[in-house]
């Protein structure tokens, strides 16, 4: 619905109402970042940067009328840097000025005094140290530990024919999103403030504003205009960029506005986490998986941030989507002093699904077994019970799906025509591999979810909805909650209007865990069923017939046994007003969520889970160690698919940046722990010319009860196992074992110096 506007420049941004309301008296905000990884502030002297003609104020800690601590899973992280500072990018002081030169001048001359601390860049190295600690505090470097146990691991292993074990090192990714984070907050009467920022949970924003400030919630109104990329990014940093804007605008009474510079913000913002993963896999001589354990280590960062939930998503799905009878698996989140980790499509995901596709290469390469046919052998079906012994009663079509893409892809005949070619190619080596992956949807099993709107019917007949999910590219409340509207009361899509993100709708959740459409949208669904009964009901008693065969389609509701009964959709609001009868409702349903023992990590992990199968093509130039990726054959088991072309650009997208990080994304960090390539020169994300082609998805329907319309998740699915796709066709290629990102071509002649067919 928004593809116009869009397109032709229409669509409104933060920076947008900047530029185009000119703000009068408004103040620029820029950040003054510690370059020290861990150091104590000794002293803030500010005097220079204050006699610079047009600045207003620099902000520092002791300027916070609130709470200075803005952590999320613990509270271990302040807003602005108080006592010390843990990374460097860390902010220390705000400047606010009369444009923006004046107020980079201004950050240039605030003067910080440091004692420097020594620094921990190393997770490994952090875990084992306890006389140097990002937060003394806590007493350890260990931000948060998970576990499963199941079954016996040691009786498990004693039946195996086959064991295969490896340590996986995986790599920090940006997010790389086109437009950087911005907020402008403009203070209003009676102390309340309104935030337009761009970020993805509007409430979040709220409830974050209102602690730094210390004012009730209701005094605070957060509002997220159309967002250019988010994928997680902004669901950390976003409600800390409103923070910012909105301290500025409190205390100076002033309009405030803060846009990070590209630099800044891949300094300042969580990264896609590095992990070291050590993985070893049993399997017996009949090709089904006895034992997994498991040792997962996260690179947290100086904060935690939502470290604990994304280890525990990894810790959870450390099996794959596969039956595995026994299994242990410990997860360690470790402070360090480096820019901490966050939300990144995918939360946690990749990096295990990674392990778990490269261990079910090798264990089928030693069993002698087709890739395809061995997991087909140990995939999750209907019945099936998984890592955390969790009953799968229903809404489990990977096996379906990964049969389909593999025929889809003629496997079987490729990998045989791949290896005659790499016999007869010296230069260049070509490779085919498969990977699968699952992927919880909706929050973890201990935080609460919900879905939360409000609709109603204009007297003219067309329709307001108001939820808070945010539009940041994927579509769900301008696309899909247009569609779950329009097919409930039956009328055209352009009469839909949805008002989102913003605080004043209902509190919808986030707008992340792939929940925009399947559990964002239930609210908006039971919104408009409320509406639909209760026209249905007035429709029955004006048409003379029963309300349960009534018919809302095109405009009209009309009998389906006597289509000449019927009422236009307008005709029959105008009644609705004229009699009395409500046409506005809020929609809430809440996810039922069962028992688990955190002790043991066993029992309902998440509500359902979306499926993914990716068959990927390479080419490898073993001169140059260059690889393309020539075609990604994807498959999906995501329930209802409400919007099958919304789900392409999804898909496409998430290809797109699976094959930046596993062949061309790094973030490398100096001995002081700073990012060194803090911009899109020397930080390489794909072009257009990196992107295969992409074959028209297949999609398994597996329906999930609790969705609406059945919808699963579908936002993170392609990238999940896209890095183990690619990594399993190079080591086809290749004949090597792949056990670390990126794959650039550096590494790979490294790797080509050790293969048999380099």
């Amino acid at each position: 619905m928004d593809a116009w506007d869009k397109a032709l420049g229409r669509a409104m941004f933060t920076e947008d109402y900047y530029v185009d309301y000119l703000l009068a008296n408004a103040l620029f905000i820029k950040q003054v970042l510690s370059p020290m990884p861990h150091a104590r502030i000794k002293k803030i002297d500010a005097s220079r940067a204050l006699s610079i003609s047009g600045v207003h104020g620099v902000f520092t800690a002791s300027s916070i009328p609130g709470e200075n601590q803005v952590g999320y899973a613990i509270p271990d992280q302040p807003l602005i840097a108080e006592g010390k500072v843990r990374y460097a990018g860390e902010l220390v002081a705000l400047v606010a000025a009369s444009d923006f030169d004046k107020a980079i001048r201004g950050a240039e001359e605030v003067v910080v005094d440091y004692e420097p601390l020594p620094a921990l860049l190393d997770p490994l190295e952090a875990m084992e140290r306890r006389d140097v600690l990002v937060h003394e505090e806590r007493g350890s470097n260990i931000a948060f530990q998970t576990r499963v146990r199941k079954g016996n691991v040691e009786e498990g292993f004693s039946k195996a024919h086959v064991v295969v074990e490896n340590e996986y090192r995986l790599h920090h990714q940006e997010h790389a999103y086109l437009e950087t984070e911005a907020a402008l907050a403009i203070p209003e009467s009676e102390g309340r403030v309104t935030v337009i920022g761009a970020l993805q949970y509007p409430h979040l924003g709220q409830k974050i504003v209102s602690r730094v400030l210390g004012v009730p919630m209701s005094k605070v109104k957060i509002v997220a205009p159309y967002i250019g990329g988010g994928f997680g990014g902004k669901d950390d940093e976003g409600p800390l960029t409103c923070a910012k804007a909105a301290l500025v605008a409190y205390l100076t009474g002033r309009p405030a506005f803060i846009l990070y510079s590209r630099e800044d913000s891949i300094r300042v913002h969580p990264k896609r986490e590095a992990a070291v993963i050590r993985y070893k896999s049993g399997v017996d001589a009949g090709g089904k998986l006895t034992a997994i354990e498991v040792t997962i280590i996260h690179d947290t960062g100086a904060y935690a941030n939502r470290g604990p939930f994304i280890l525990w998503r990894a810790t959870m799905h450390a099996s794959g989507p596969y039956e595995v009878p026994n299994a242990k698996v410990d997860g360690y989140a470790v402070y360090t002093n480096k820019v901490y980790q966050g939300s990144f499509r995918g939360f946690g995901n990749l990096s295990i699904q990674f392990a778990v596709e490269r261990q079910m290469d090798l264990l089928a390469e030693k069993l002698g077994l087709d890739p395809v046919e061995f997991r087909l052998r140990n995939i999750l079906r209907e019945g099936s019970y998984t890592l955390t012994s969790q009953l799968l009663d229903h809404s489990v079509g990977v096996g379906e799906a990964l049969k389909r893409v593999a025929e889809k892809a003629d496997w079987w005949r490729k990998r045989r025509e791949i290896e005659e070619f790499n016999k007869s190619s010296e230069r260049f080596k070509r490779g085919i591999g498969v990977a699968v992956a699952w992927h919880g949807i909706s929050t973890s099993r201990a935080v609460p979810d919900w879905s939360n709107a409000y609709v109603k019917v204009e007297l003219d007949g067309s329709v307001t909805v108001y939820t808070g999910i945010v539009e940041m590219g994927q579509g769900s409340p301008t696309s899909s909650h247009v569609q779950i509207v329009s097919e409930i009361l039956g009328v055209p899509v352009d009469k839909v209007k949805v008002v989102f993100a913003t605080t004043e709708a209902p509190d919808s959740g986030a707008t992340h865990a792939s929940r925009g459409t399947g559990i964002g949208g239930l609210g908006v669904l039971v919104a408009a069923a409320k509406i639909r009964e209760r026209l249905a009901s007035l429709a029955g008693r004006v048409l003379g017939v029963d309300p349960g065969e009534l018919e809302f389609k095109d405009g009209r509701v009309y009998s389906r046994r006597d289509p000449s009964k019927s009422i236009s959709w307008r005709d029959l609001v105008r009644e609705a007003y004229a009699r009395g009868v409500e046409v506005s409702a809020t929609g809430y349903y809440y996810l039922p969520k069962g028992r688990f023992d955190e002790s043991t990590g066993q029992g309902f992990a998440y509500p359902a889970y979306s499926y993914i199968v990716l068959v990927t093509e390479v080419e490898v130039d073993t001169r140059t160690g260059l690889v393309r990726v020539l075609r990604v054959y994807p498959g999906l088991a995501s329930g209802k698919i409400i919007n099958p072309k919304q789900v392409e650009g999804q898909i496409e997208g998430a290809i797109a940046q699976a094959i930046g990080y596993t062949l061309m994304e790094y973030l490398y960090f100096d001995e002081y722990g700073r990012v060194l390539n803090a911009n899109f020169t020397d930080y390489v994300i794909p072009t257009p010319k990196d992107i295969p082609e992409i074959e028209k998805p297949v999609y398994v329907e597996d329906k999930f009860r609790h969705g609406a319309f059945g919808a699963k998740g579908v936002g993170e699915m392609a990238l999940i196992p896209g890095p183990a796709s690619i990594a399993n066709a190079v080591a086809h290629a290749l004949g090597v074992n792949i056990t670390s990102t990126p794959l650039t071509p550096w590494r790979l002649l490294e790797y080509i110096k050790r293969s048999p067919r380099g």
